[in-house]
């Protein structure tokens, strides 16, 4: 068995309020976790500079099928450091690259997976990218979405579509998926949460869960961004912690721009209760 958990999610369906909750409950402080300092408890696989030093060259230099190449070997040495538990967070879609996998399964123990209602993802996406919503509706359906990397610092994300990217995690038994709904994140967080540290193989502290849901609210993470901002905030917005609203796309879309999102992801949409059986949006 190998030892990467990983916490994957659509971008903007609450993979970093996961992340900081996680911190928050392994640290057990009386004092919030720094949310400036995730990082050092979670590595992203979106990072260039294991694929820099594996290459012996700088990300610039090494073109999208390099990256491929390189990727399970990354995870490999990331997962040969010795950790009971190495916590990975990540956006891929599970997928091959040529003969690749985005997703490494012989040194993984598991997976965490977060789903959120597309129209409040789009809302949410669009507003951390510095795009129309009306854009992201059409991302949602394209099987070539993507992160690109910057050639800098940051390799490429393959998301795909929307409803593929979801069944890319939560049909794989052999990344042994945790499935947690956004939704049920925030109106029971004690349950939910809970049902993450139980995935992670730990015993569920009451008071410790209490605290570390506490200190991963989004006004604790909003307050520590506003005195001292936070590095994985996007250079289009001026805030990464907006809310996180439930219902925000049927406030934003019209019912076109709805109706396509229920007609392209229809079967998703049901099996995890974002539509009712007579095919109405439940919020």
């Amino acid at each position: 068995m190998g030892n990467l958990v990983w916490l994957a999610s659509f971008p903007k369906s609450g993979n970093t309020w996961l992340r900081l909750f996680i911190a928050n409950y392994l640290m057990n402080t009386k004092e919030p976790f720094p949310i400036n300092k995730a990082h050092l408890l979670t590595f992203g696989d979106m990072m260039g500079t294991p694929y820099e030093k594996l290459a012996g060259k700088p990300l610039a230099e090494l073109d999208d099928e390099m990256i491929d190449a390189l990727r399970p070997r990354v995870h490999r040495a990331l997962a040969a450091q010795k950790a009971d538990i190495m916590l990975v967070k990540t956006h891929q879609a599970v997928i091959l690259r040529g003969k690749y996998p985005t997703v490494t399964p012989d040194v993984t123990r598991a997976s965490i997976y977060v789903v959120r209602n597309p129209l409040d993802v789009a809302v949410s996406y669009a507003h951390h990218y510095g795009r129309k919503p009306s854009e992201i509706i059409e991302a949602l359906d394209s099987p070539w979405h993507k992160l690109p990397g910057d050639k800098k610092s940051i390799v490429t994300q393959y998301l795909g579509r929307w409803s593929d990217h979801v069944l890319s995690w939560v049909d794989d038994k052999g990344l042994a998926p945790l499935v947690l709904r956004y939704e049920d994140m925030k109106r029971e967080p004690h349950r939910e949460f809970a049902k993450a540290i139980r995935h992670l193989g730990m015993d569920v502290e009451d008071e410790r869960l209490d605290r570390a849901i506490r200190f991963s609210s989004f006004d604790e993470l909003s307050r520590q961004e506003s005195k001292a901002g936070f590095v994985e905030r996007s250079k289009n917005t001026d805030r990464f912690f907006r809310g996180g609203r439930i219902g925000d796309g049927v406030r934003n879309f019209d019912e076109k721009e709805i109706r396509k999102v229920i007609n392209d992801h229809r079967e998703v949409l049901m099996r995890f209760s974002y539509l009712n059986q007579a095919g109405e949006l439940t919020l």
